[in-house]
């Protein structure tokens, strides 16, 4: 397992961005796509060949979000959310195994968590050199 400095997790923040936009885009058409399937079971439409392409279509756009979230994984990082989107990078903070902490927005990485607790919990990094 590769550990990240606060640099190096900083430096992959554009890429990450790019990334979640791609991520952003696919759960938007998917969320329409399965009001779709729901609007069509609520009015008892009885069409199964119609809904078995839309749910080709929604399973598609699943693999696609999945694909991207791989993309984040083989950067050596752990995505841990889409809304709101997050990422914990490994790390060793005082000697100890902990995760950098990111989300969305965040321009570079200043907080972390232990590994044992989540992004409720992080503390702000110790100062930078």
């Amino acid at each position: 397992m590769k550990y990240f400095t606060p640099e190096e997790a900083d430096a992959l923040i554009p890429d990450i961005e790019k990334i979640f936009e791609a991520i952003a885009e696919l759960t938007a058409k998917a969320e329409l796509k399965a009001a779709g399937l729901r609007k069509r079971q609520e009015a008892d439409d009885r069409d199964p060949a119609g809904e078995a392409i839309e749910r080709s279509q929604l399973q598609f756009l699943a693999q696609g979000i999945n694909a991207w979230m791989q993309k984040i994984v083989e950067l050596g990082a752990l995505p841990k959310g889409v809304a709101p989107a997050r990422v914990d990078f490994p790390s060793r903070i005082d000697g100890r195994e902990a995760y950098l902490c990111w989300k969305l927005g965040e321009k570079r990485v200043t907080h972390y968590h232990p590994v044992d607790e989540g992004f409720s919990t992080r503390k702000p990094l110790p100062k930078r050199r």
